[in-house]
């Protein structure tokens, strides 16, 4: 099954800072053997879903990510394993996030450059997004990158 264009028309993203980064925590509840993770959009969830997709890692230490969204929020949750964060901006800033649980998440929002590096074996990331996915909200080139931080901070 091929990956569909969204039907979706988004308004386009302001720019956002790397202070807009945000780590989430999500309540947890152990009981004996195991442990109830919630997310809950409009609880703990700070976008509406529209797509949840995951990334199985089975090498240590491998890259994934690599890319910013035009229009598309982003909550990175690690299931399995240590998984660190990366996000950039176009002038050299960056934060970094080493998730270890499924307590804690990441929130990045669009016109972020992400990074991902799983540094254990095996790493599961799960994604919570607010748009299904478009082709065109991709920006995987980073002098693109910069050129549409640069045109949106400029006001364009």
């Amino acid at each position: 099954m091929g990956a569909q264009i969204s039907p979706v028309s988004p308004k386009p993203a302001p720019l956002a800072g790397l202070d807009q980064i945000r780590l989430l925590n999500f309540p947890q509840f152990p009981a004996p053997g195991r442990v109830l993770t919630i997310f809950e959009t409009g609880a703990n969830l700070p976008i509406p879903i529209a797509r949840v997709f995951t990334v199985a890692s089975n090498q240590a230490d491998t890259a994934g990510g690599g890319h910013a969204h035009r229009w598309c929020s982003q909550v990175l949750v690690c299931l399995q394993g240590e998984i660190e964060f990366v996000g950039r901006d176009h002038l050299g800033g960056e934060v970094r996030h080493l998730l270890t649980h499924s307590q804690q998440a990441v929130l990045m929002p669009p016109t972020i450059w992400g990074e991902q590096y799983y540094r254990t074996t095996p790493a599961l990331l799960m994604v919570f997004c607010d748009y299904p996915f478009a082709a065109d909200d991709y920006i995987r080139d980073f002098d693109s990158f910069r050129a549409h931080r640069e045109a949106l901070a400029a006001g364009g």
